[in-house]
This record gives C-alpha cells, sequence and structure tokens, in this order.
C-alpha cells in the first residue's frame, strides 16, 4: 500500500469533497424553505436550486473520480500480492509442500486475495466517507435542534452496539468457513489428481466418507456465518426507518407548537435520513472485515 500513498491521498481529497457537498447541500434546504419557497419568491428560489444543482454535481463527480482511481489502485495492490505471493512459494522448501496439500495453497491464491481485493476495493475510500458524513451530520444536527439530536444519538449508539456485537460473534464462523473450504479444496484437488491410486487400492467408499465429513462441516460454517452476517443490514435498515418516525413525529410537534420553524424541519429531517448512510457503510465494513 506504501507504494501508492500519493493515490490514495488524493482519494481522501476526493472524498472529502464529495462528503462535503452532500452535508452543505442538504443545509442549505433550510434557508431555501425560510427565504424563498415560504414568500413565495420563486426568482430566487430558481437561483437556489441551481447553486444547489452546482454543488452536488461536483460531489458526484468527486464520487466518480475516487471510485474509478480505487478500483485502479486495488487492483495494481493485489496484482503485486499475487506476484508477491508466487516468489515467497518459489523459495519455500520441499517440507513445506509436504505439509500442505495443494488445493490449500491454490485457495490462498484465489479465495483468499480475491478477499482482499473486494477489502481494498471499498473499505478505504469508505471509510472516510462514513467517518466525515457521520460527523459532519452529527454536527448539523446539533446545530439545527440539540434536543432532537439526543434521539437520534440514542438510535445510533444502539445500532453500533448491535454492530459489533454481531460482528464478535459471527466472526469465528467466517474463520471456520474459510479454513473449511481450504480443507475441502485441498481433499478435491488430491483425489483428483490420484484417481490411479484411490483406484488400485479401492478406497472409492472411504474417501467419499471423508469427502462428505469435509463438506458437512463447511455447510455448517457457512450457515452459521451468513446466518449472523444476514442479520446486520435488516436490523439496521429497521431501526433507522424507526428513527426517522421518531425523529418525524417529534420535529412535528416541535414545529406546530413554534419551537422550529419549517425550513429547519426539512433540512433536519434529511439529515436523520443522511445518518442512516454511514451506519449501513460501517454495516457493510463490518460484512467485508468479518468475512475475511
Amino acid at each position: 500500500l506504501g507504494h501508492y500513498k500519493w493515490a490514495f491521498f488524493l482519494v481522501a481529497i476526493l472524498v472529502f469533497i464529495s462528503a462535503g457537498a452532500g452535508i452543505c447541500g442538504t443545509y442549505l434546504i433550510k434557508p431555501l424553505v425560510n427565504n424563498f419557497i415560504v414568500p413565495g419568491n420563486m426568482k430566487g428560489l430558481l437561483l437556489a436550486v441551481i447553486g444547489m444543482g452546482v454543488m452536488y454535481l461536483c460531489g458526484a463527480l468527486a464520487t466518480l473520480g475516487y471510485n474509478r482511481l480505487m478500483v485502479h489502485t486495488s487492483q495494481q495492490v493485489v496484482t503485486e500480492i499475487r506476484r508477491d505471493l508466487f516468489a515467497h512459494i518459489q523459495k519455500l522448501p520441499l517440507a513445506y509442500f509436504d505439509a500442505h496439500t495443494h488445493g490449500e495453497l491454490m485457495s490462498r491464491f484465489t479465495n483468499d486475495v480475491d478477499t482482499v481485493q473486494e477489502a481494498l476495493n471499498g473499505t478505504f475510500s469508505m471509510l472516510i466517507q462514513s467517518f466525515l458524513i457521520l460527523t459532519g451530520t452529527l454536527s448539523m444536527l446539533f446545530v439545527l435542534s440539540a434536543r432532537l439530536t439526543l434521539i437520534v444519538l440514542l438510535f445510533l449508539t444502539a445500532s453500533g452496539f448491535f454492530i459489533w456485537y454481531n460482528g464478535k460473534c459471527s466472526k469465528k464462523y467466517f474463520n471456520a468457513q474459510q479454513e473449511a473450504l481450504a480443507a475441502v479444496n485441498g481433499f478435491v484437488e488430491e483425489m483428483t489428481a490420484g484417481q490411479k491410486v484411490e483406484k488400485v487400492f479401492n478406497h472409492e467408499k472411504q474417501d467419499l466418507e471423508e469427502f462428505l465429513v469435509r463438506n458437512e462441516k463447511l455447510r455448517k460454517a457457512s450457515t452459521n456465518a451468513l446466518t449472523w452476517s444476514g442479520m446486520l443490514v435488516p436490523v439496521n435498515v429497521s431501526m433507522s426507518y424507526f428513527n426517522y418516525g421518531v425523529s418525524a413525529a417529534a420535529g412535528g410537534i416541535f414545529a406546530l407548537t413554534g419551537h422550529m420553524d419549517l425550513g429547519t424541519l426539512a433540512s433536519y429531517l434529511v439529515y436523520v435520513r443522511q445518518s442512516a448512510m454511514p451506519l449501513n457503510q460501517f454495516t457493510n465494513l463490518s460484512l467485508i472485515h468479518i468475512s475475511e
């Protein structure tokens, strides 16, 4: 990764521009409603909408830029990993190959490297973007209404705890899944390469029983891993919608009682929905991390 530090630095700048455009654009909803929509100033509204459009366009171009750059850089990194891995294999003693099956070594080149590639494609940029959006959104929520933000903080804390607990429980099953997958690949490779020996010693039945045992172990580990990881997204999405519903109801009461103007409420509710995005991204990062 150190060979591409300037590429990652440029990605960080583009992510900052993208996240900043989204946060600033959402805050502009407040003056847009209060200063132009409510008074009926159509000319000012048109100019304000054009300004917001330019801001969001800059954010979209920055997003396109860092996505393309991140894909290119991650492919370069994975290419070097494969090259270094192959060079390292060439230097290992014969005793290592006697102690490890060919299928297990192939699993390192395919399954494990592919997992690293998936993590690199989105982890770096998504981590920076999620942190910036979450920090900026929470700051703007406190600026607009500190009392309502306590509701959002309560739900975000509960969701964060669930992500941590779920990841802790499912991590061990994903580790077991990778080990079981390597064991199955290694056994299949050995049996395929040694068909003549297997036929000579009439060992088909015993080998089939051994394969079924290893395959069942892989099935159980995969089922447990996917069961736990599959809970993350639906639970967090449900909590984010519930958070929005409670915040909208409380904000509506504030607006009706004169404690909040209409523009502030509109901007605030968009920020509440926006706060769910970095949480979902952290969920995706957790899924990538526990599956490695």
